[in-house]
């Protein structure tokens, strides 16, 4: 948790003390936005100045019409230190600010795709969070889902968390996933090629239906702030396209006993159970990337480009990949 806000907070200070930066607004609103809800609910860090990300937060929000969250952040940096050559720029700010409309551009606001709820870019200090957002202030409002976001420039990605039901190991289920093209025509009697499309349609109507009645379960349980992931049946593992997939091995199970198989899944010598994160991606058109060694996500694309520019992952620097995959499944 804290390397993740150091490593935000980067862009932050590089905001505040160089002439110049190359970080787009939208990326510098979602940093300076998450690294507010996560500090107000959770206190770090040394080095850290919160009069910074509210100043920056101001800034962007502006540029990008996010006016009401520009109004709270101006309010909030009443009660802090700041040079005067920025309280002289947050002047001209206040008077632009309160002249526009007092509601956000529902364009930046973030979209949870588990339900399809919009959030606000401000959450509450007070909020309760899920255990599963390890100390981020950073899940939906309405179904908990926790934002799965780049790390490059902190997007929210289209990834759903599911897990296979009780009854159904995380070794056999990645057995499932994992199925040739042509063990998964055959079980759904799809003997050519021209009905891919059926298939997908499918997969995704198996998966849908998973999905609502998760979030119908959430509404008989509103109190219970915890997430928890969508339970996925037999059929629809079965059906789930292995390109779409993406899977995180539980740390403690990264031993010696553990083996790395080419797709970056490690397979256990012993018969000891596996256990697993699984990622669904909702919108297979959006390329997405895994290292696998910090286990955080990025767009494919820009994940390739840092990759390629600095040698390494953007998170963790690491560069083996040569031998591990870092896409899905």
């Amino acid at each position: 948790f804290q390397a993740e806000i150091y490593h935000m907070y980067h862009f932050i200070h590089q905001y505040c003390t160089e002439p110049f930066t190359s970080t787009h607004p939208e990326t510098l609103l979602n940093i300076s936005s998450l690294l507010h809800n996560s500090i107000s609910s959770c206190n770090v860090s040394d080095g850290i100045s919160m009069a910074n990300i509210l100043y920056v937060l101001t800034k962007s929000a502006s540029l990008l019409d996010a006016n009401g969250t520009a109004k709270f952040a101006l309010e909030k940096l009443r009660d802090r230190y700041i040079t005067p050559q920025r309280r002289s720029n947050i002047g001209v700010e206040f008077l632009d600010i309160y002249a526009k409309s007092p509601d956000d551009n529902p364009e930046i606001l973030p979209t949870c795709y588990k339900c399809g709820s919009t959030n606000p870019l401000i959450r509450a200090s007070d909020a309760k969070l899920s255990a599963d957002t390890a100390g981020m202030n950073d899940q939906c409002i309405s179904c908990n889902h926790p934002f799965v976001r780049c790390f490059i420039n902190f997007d929210v990605l289209p990834l759903i968390e599911f897990t296979p039901t009780k009854d159904i190991p995380h070794s056999k289920a990645l057995e499932l996933i994992l199925k040739t093209q042509h063990d998964r025509e055959f079980a759904f009697g799809l003997d050519t090629a021209a009905n891919e499309n059926d298939e997908d349609g499918l997969s995704t109507e198996l998966f849908d239906a998973c999905v609502l009645r998760s979030l119908n379960d959430k509404n008989l349980l509103d109190e219970d702030t915890n997430h928890k992931p969508v339970e996925v049946e037999f059929d629809s593992l079965s059906s789930l396209p292995r390109q779409d997939i993406f899977v995180i091995q539980a740390q403690r199970q990264m031993s010696m006993n553990a083996q790395a198989s080419p797709s970056g899944v490690l397979a256990k010598e012993s018969g000891e159970e596996t256990e697993c994160r699984f990622f669904k991606n909702v919108l297979p058109e959006i390329g997405i990337a895994l290292c696998p060694n910090c286990h955080k996500f990025f767009h494919e694309s820009d994940f390739e480009f840092e990759v390629l520019r600095t040698g390494g992952c953007p998170f963790c620097k690491f560069s083996d990949f040569d031998h591990h995959s870092y896409g899905h499944i």
